[in-house]
């Protein structure tokens, strides 16, 4: 008999993770809550947050959870015993959505109280720490452009990540390197040559059919601006 109920037990727990597990893998809004879960984890434990505030905050993403959970089950129960539009079923999934969203906005306001006051002297940091270095201003550039190009071609859904599609990512880096020179020096020889390694850059990606001349500009004009209003406001 007790071992039965301690099948009955674990067969439970079973049935419970497989129902996560499978949520997580087949609804995206699962995924990005799990995701999120995880990023404000990790962040509390960098940040070092206080013991109260990382009770009040698993409090809350395990409402999330909960409820993203709870909707899943009646979109799929809804979905098995009305296939067909129906008012009341379209009511039954309003709800279920609503129920996520209130839980969600919790979550969102208790990250912002918890978090706002330590993001914002990390960040108040890590800027005085570009100010300090003009190298690792353009190291953070050069990545962010980087991660800005690739989810700009992942937009247009053409070519790869790192070849083709639009905007060119070799051109992107040389508009920010050129503009970067022409914070950096006075020297006008410098400034024509540097702009002279942009064109040839930009030359060589459409001479090897890797990039049209208008996703080579566009590259370049994306480097160079965002180069430019980022060291503009950091006033280097």
């Amino acid at each position: 008999m007790k071992k039965g109920t301690k099948q009955d037990i674990t067969q439970s727990f079973n049935v419970a993770i497989e129902g996560i597990i499978e949520t997580i893998r087949t609804e995206r809004n699962m995924k990005f809550h799990a995701f999120c879960t995880i990023l404000v984890l990790m962040i509390s434990i960098f940040l070092g947050v206080s013991r109260m505030e990382l009770i009040v905050l698993s409090i809350s993403m395990s409402l999330v959870l909960a409820a993203e959970l709870l909707n899943t089950a009646i979109e799929s129960f809804v979905d098995l015993v009305s296939p067909d539009y129906n008012l009341l079923a379209k009511r039954a999934k309003d709800v279920g959505a609503g129920a996520v969203f209130i839980a969600a906005t919790n979550a969102l306001i208790v990250g912002y109280l918890v978090f706002h006051k330590r993001i914002a002297g990390e960040f108040a940091s890590f800027f005085d720490l570009l100010k300090e270095s003009y190298a690792n201003v353009i190291v953070f550039l050069l990545i962010f452009l980087v991660i800005l190009v690739i989810s700009i071609k992942s937009f247009f859904k053409k070519g790869t990540p790192l070849r083709g599609g639009i905007p060119s990512g070799h051109s992107a880096l040389g508009g920010a390197l050129f503009v970067g020179i022409f914070f950096l020096t006075d020297d006008v020889r410098i400034f024509y040559l540097s702009l002279f390694l942009l064109i040839l850059v930009l030359q060589s990606r459409v001479e090897g059919k890797i990039h049209t001349v208008l996703e080579t500009i566009i590259g370049a004009v994306l480097g160079m601006g965002v180069t430019y209003l980022f060291l503009s406001v950091l006033k280097i």
